[in-house]
Order: C-alpha cells, then sequence, then structure tokens
C-alpha cells in the first residue's frame, strides 16, 4: 500500500478543458422567459400612469426602474449562457453556471444511482429538455444540466447508465 504526497499545484485544472456548451435555442429560450416574466411587472408600470395623473413621477420612476430591471436581467442571462457548461471525464462529470454568482459541480459516476430525461412545455417548444441526475441520499436531483438537445441528453444518459453499469 502507497499513500503519496500530491501536491494541489499538481493537479490538472478543470478549468482549462473546454466545457461542452448549449444551443444558442437555450440562450433564446432564456431571453424569452425573461422577457415573459417581465410582461406581467409592467402593470406596475402602467396602473400608476393612469390612476396617479398628478404624480406623474412615479410611473416614469416605476418604468425607469422597470426598464432597468429587464436589461439587467437580460444581460445577465446572456452572460450566463456562456459561462454555462458541462464536461464528462472518465470518472465523472462536472456541470458549472452562473455569471454573477458561479456555481460548478462535480459529481463521480460511483456516486450516480440513476437519471432521468425531462422536458417541461416550453422545453419542447424550443426542442431542449434536461438531465437530472441522482446521488444517495436524497429525494431531488444533484445535478440538473438544463437546455440539452434531446438526442445529447439520450447520449449522456446513455453513456452514464454504462458507467453506472461498470461500477455495479
Amino acid at each position: 500500500m502507497t499513500n503519496d504526497t500530491i501536491l494541489a499545484a499538481e493537479l490538472p485544472n478543470i478549468e482549462e478543458t473546454d466545457f461542452q456548451k448549449h444551443p444558442k435555442r437555450f440562450l433564446n429560450k432564456k431571453l424569452i422567459a425573461k422577457v415573459l416574466v417581465f410582461v406581467p411587472l409592467l402593470a406596475g408600470v402602467v396602473v400608476p400612469y393612469f390612476t396617479v395623473p398628478d404624480h406623474s413621477w412615479i410611473w416614469k420612476i416605476t418604468g425607469g426602474l422597470w426598464v432597468f430591471l429587464l436589461i439587467a436581467s437580460i444581460f445577465m442571462s446572456y452572460k450566463e449562457y456562456f459561462v454555462r457548461g458541462y464536461i464528462l471525464r472518465e470518472k465523472d462529470i462536472t456541470y458549472r453556471k452562473g455569471w454573477l454568482f458561479h456555481s460548478q459541480i462535480t459529481v463521480p459516476f460511483n456516486r450516480i444511482q440513476h437519471t432521468e430525461i425531462n422536458h417541461g412545455p416550453i422545453d419542447r417548444l424550443f426542442k431542449l429538455c434536461q438531465l437530472d441526475i441522482f446521488t444517495a441520499g436524497g429525494s431531488s436531483s444533484d445535478l440538473s444540466i438544463s437546455g440539452l438537445d434531446p438526442k445529447e441528453a439520450a447520449k449522456l444518459k446513455e453513456y452514464i447508465s454504462g458507467k453506472l453499469s461498470a461500477h455495479a
């Protein structure tokens, strides 16, 4: 039995590898979803416009705030798209997301119990799906990769299932 010392500086850097990007349809879906979220919030601008005629500054401020938040939300979704990605390695899968708040999750194949492919109605509209990866000890997925092409998700699921059978 050996227990050699490994220096942290000698470990391979996962950031140097190329992460698999999502299809452009995923960016379109995210941008449209952001706009759809802000449409009902437009009532916060329109209602003061018609109900408070003496204080026009109210709807101007709410309108300015609405436009600012809409543009900021779209900008953040756009920037986040280029950060999102996954990478399959010999013994694990890593997914990263978040432009402002970074998140990177690595799940080793020997911890995975099963995988699921889900499609919501909006996902089906854009021909996308989500791969959920479950590990032991929880009822919710530990890793969800949304915005995948259905064929790609099926390949990922099959690859992971093959790795699971190798570890069983």
